[in-house]
């Protein structure tokens, strides 16, 4: 009898052990394994793929720091080393600049050296089908359907759009998917290259500061699933491996002309209290919607596609959380948390929630087929190729290419650059110290320098001080403390926005004069200045001579 109780205790015992982990884990499952060989899109519907990448990459314009990226890349082109010094602001001139993206700004310069606006457009078209390739691989490794996979494929694709920019992002994006892909074959079945990531990682440091994102992820998985296997009596021996890889990348991370100081630019940015008011990229998910909706009504689409990328995956894994994906699906959750924080963060987490939304929502579609057999339906059999042709999505593809301008030689300008003022400027030869508006920083670099200095551009991360940033905001916005910033600093120009605050400041100063108005910038120079006598001269302050329309340089 004590021996009958004692197996019924040990077999009650072993029963709450596997409810414990049952109720743990939402990767429990009674899904077949996953297939050996992924369902790729490049197999099912390659021309639609094409057609997919080239809309993701169909925006092009120009971005605020794109003329700094090509300047500091050839500047290192031509040194043959890295600008550790700041030469080009006179507020924070000679500070240690530690550029985090000097290797993707050299890659943008040697490609706008050897082929203009066309080699600008060609990397971006690189950087992103990489992007999208790598994101269709990555979902192939869920076993989703194709059906599926090219849904997911194409809302991820349009929500992309206005994020794909001539910015080092792309290379984030890139990598980020490229992670994600090793990470989802390692997930479901236990065969991925994971060294690949270590040099990914050191690679990643010297291209972008959202190589910290590629840290977090790896950790994120690691813990993850270290803590899944433990719970479900797997052991620690994928975990530890797992863990030893993240130290191994972080370590790579470090392999950089600047080491351990690659961390410091992007903890500051984080830490900047500066940066989510002066930066809309840092400014939350629900403001940056309000102010897209005030600016065009039409631009709201592509944060309402990514906003439903993030609603997917929350309502799928809800319905079906049972999916054999919980590391990847915590990485989705935190980039999904991370998007809501700050809008720059959306486009890694609509690369992130890719995976478990193709995983759970065709868990979701098996469960539907199984009960319709179940009842007797007859269901048919999925494609094992899209019924589009290949060649009419290509042929579409190249209509969409011509349209957009992809391999066009010009560039059309995001937004109004002071190109009137600047041209006004070079005829008068007036050169100096120029207080100029945050967002053409790096414009004025390109066309004044070396013989003109900037207050302020955007290298806030990398340069600035706080109280530069600080003293900036309050000019522009004519706080508190702003008239003393016009004696602080030897400023021998003031160019900014006939629409800004500190517009009405300028024009009540009586020891400044202005010189030259358009309808985008206005001049100002100190009435003690020889430029003074130019107002007279030239009747700048006329208001129609911005061009509507300006194309990069």
């Amino acid at each position: 009898m004590a021996l009958i109780q004692f197996e019924r205790a040990h077999a009650i015992q072993a029963e709450l052990l596997l409810v414990k982990a049952e109720l743990f884990s939402v990767t429990a499952t009674t899904f077949p394994a996953l297939p050996g060989r992924a369902k790729s899109l490049l197999h099912y519907a390659p021309g639609l793929v094409a057609l997919v990448i080239v809309i993701a990459d169909s925006a092009q314009m120009s971005d605020p720091d794109l003329w700094g990226h090509i300047r500091f890349g050839q500047a290192v082109l031509a040194e043959h080393h890295l600008i550790t010094r700041d030469p080009y602001s006179y507020t924070a001139f000679g500070h240690q600049w530690s550029n985090h993206e000097w290797l993707t700004e050299v890659v943008m310069a040697a490609a706008y050296d050897t082929l203009g606006v066309i080699g600008l457009k060609l990397w971006k078209l690189a950087c992103v089908t990489a992007t999208m390739l790598l994101v269709a691989t990555a979902m192939a490794e869920t076993g989703a359907t194709p059906t599926v996979q090219l849904n997911l494929f194409v809302l991820a694709a349009i929500a992309l759009v206005p994020q794909m920019e001539f910015r080092p992002q792309l290379f984030t994006f890139a990598l980020l998917a490229a992670m994600l892909a090793i990470l989802a074959r390692d997930n479901y079945r236990r065969a991925a290259p994971l060294w690949l990531l270590i040099p990914l990682m050191a690679l990643w440091a010297n291209l972008h500061g959202g190589f910290i994102m590629g840290i977090a992820v790896l950790a994120l998985y690691a813990a993850t699933a270290t803590i899944e296997d433990f719970v479900s009596g797997a052991g620690l021996r994928h975990g530890l491996r797992l863990g030893a890889l993240a130290f191994a990348a972080f370590v790579a991370t470090m392999v950089t002309p600047y080491g351990l100081e690659t961390w410091s630019p992007v903890l500051h940015a984080l830490r900047n209290p500066m940066t989510r008011i002066a930066v809309t990229d840092w400014q939350p998910l629900g403001f940056a919607l309000m102010r897209q909706w005030h600016a065009s009504h039409a631009g709201i689409i592509y944060f309402l596609c990514g906003i439903a990328m993030i609603v997917a995956f929350v309502v799928t894994f809800a319905l079906a959380p049972r999916g054999g994906d919980l590391p990847l699906v915590a990485i989705a959750g935190v980039m999904s948390v991370a998007a809501i924080v700050a809008v720059r963060n959306l486009p890694l987490a609509i690369i992130a929630c890719a995976l478990p939304v193709a995983r759970h929502w065709s868990l979701l579609i098996d469960r539907r087929r199984e009960r319709a057999q179940a009842a007797g339906a007859k269901v048919e059999p999925m494609r094992d190729r899209s019924a589009t042709s290949p060649w009419i999505a290509l042929a579409v593809a190249m209509l969409l290419v011509a349209y957009a301008g992809l391999l066009s030689p010009r560039l059309r300008n995001d937004k109004p650059y002071p190109a009137g003022a600047v041209a006004f400027m070079q005829k008068h030869n007036l050169h100096g110290n120029i207080l100029g508006d945050f967002g053409w920083g790096e414009y004025l670099i390109w066309h004044t320098a070396p013989a003109s200095k900037v207050f302020i551009d955007g290298r806030y991360d990398t340069v600035y001080p706080y109280a530069i940033i600080d003293q900036y905001i309050g000019f522009y916005f004519d706080l508190s403390g702003a008239p003393a910033m016009l004696t602080a600093y030897p400023h021998d120009l003031v160019l900014i926005p006939p629409t800004s605050g500190a517009y009405t400041l300028m024009a009540g100063r009586t020891g400044w004069k202005l010189i030259y108005r358009d309808t985008v910038s206005a001049l100002f120079v100190r009435k003690t200045s020889p430029a003074a006598i130019l107002a007279a001269i030239d009747d700048a302050p006329a208001p129609n001579r911005a061009a509507k329309v300006s194309y990069f340089p």
